[in-house]
């Protein structure tokens, strides 16, 4: 992310911007609302966040 598209986010933003999510373990942690993502899946099930 260059830095004009990070000027103006919360630090709460730039954390979950720089967050890396392991697609391939059995479950993962959305950046956004910590919920549960299932493997395979490409939105969090629980705030929508488009992870894949």
């Amino acid at each position: 992310m260059v830095a004009a598209e990070r000027a103006g986010m919360s630090q709460v933003e730039l954390d979950a911007a720089d967050c890396v999510i392991d697609l391939d373990a059995d479950q993962a942690s959305c950046p956004a609302c910590m919920g549960t993502i299932p493997k395979g899946s490409v939105m969090c099930p629980e705030c929508g966040l488009r992870i894949g």
